[in-house]
């Protein structure tokens, strides 16, 4: 196995940090451009939504995510931890992504109506997988944690914060970009 390839294993597995990836730009576009890719494929897997669409959102959301790294690691005076940190984050997001995938596959459609859930339409399949998928996104939210708080010298705790600041504020800015959705 590539060293490159068991670092990102023992990223995901909480074993190392960051700082163990080597300090590549060009590791990190690919990264970055790999996960753009995998991410809007995968997002139209469960849900009706286009591809252009999809690849957009994706594209957004990682440079987002990408820009308050920046700026939180700027704001401690560690800037000199971003590409090892992006790497580690967008890689930990790509890892996490592709093994979604399958499951994403198994569990279909999530059947929707009016942009609701219906809950008679859900599946045996699905109401087996949801647990599965709960437990992936814990892991993810984990791994990515491990990241921040070592780029970021935090507590796990602390990455766990840090973590779902930046969904509320990706939240906040996906939806102003998005408009007023009609339902």
């Amino acid at each position: 196995m590539p060293p490159v390839v068991e670092i990102f294993r023992d990223l995901v597995l909480l074993r190392r940090g960051p700082q163990d990836l080597p300090y590549s730009t060009q590791l990190l576009a690919v990264l970055a451009g790999a996960c753009i890719i995998v991410q809007a494929v995968a997002r139209t897997i469960p849900a009706p939504i286009g591809l252009g669409e999809s690849l957009l959102s994706s594209l957004i959301e990682t440079l987002l995510v990408l820009a308050a790294l920046r700026l939180a690691l700027r704001a401690r005076d560690l800037g000199s931890r971003f590409v090892q940190a992006a790497s580690g984050l967008v890689g930990c997001n790509l890892i996490f992504t592709l093994i979604n995938i399958p499951v994403a596959l198994a569990f279909g459609k999530i059947p929707l109506e009016a942009g609701r859930i219906v809950p008679e339409q859900i599946t045996p399949t699905q109401m087996l997988l949801s647990p599965l998928i709960l437990a992936l996104g814990i892991w993810q939210l984990a791994a990515i944690a491990n990241v921040l708080r070592h780029s970021l010298n935090l507590s796990l705790a602390g990455g766990i914060a840090v973590i779902f600041g930046w969904i509320a504020l990706l939240s906040l800015l996906l939806s102003l970009i998005a408009g007023p959705q009609g339902g």
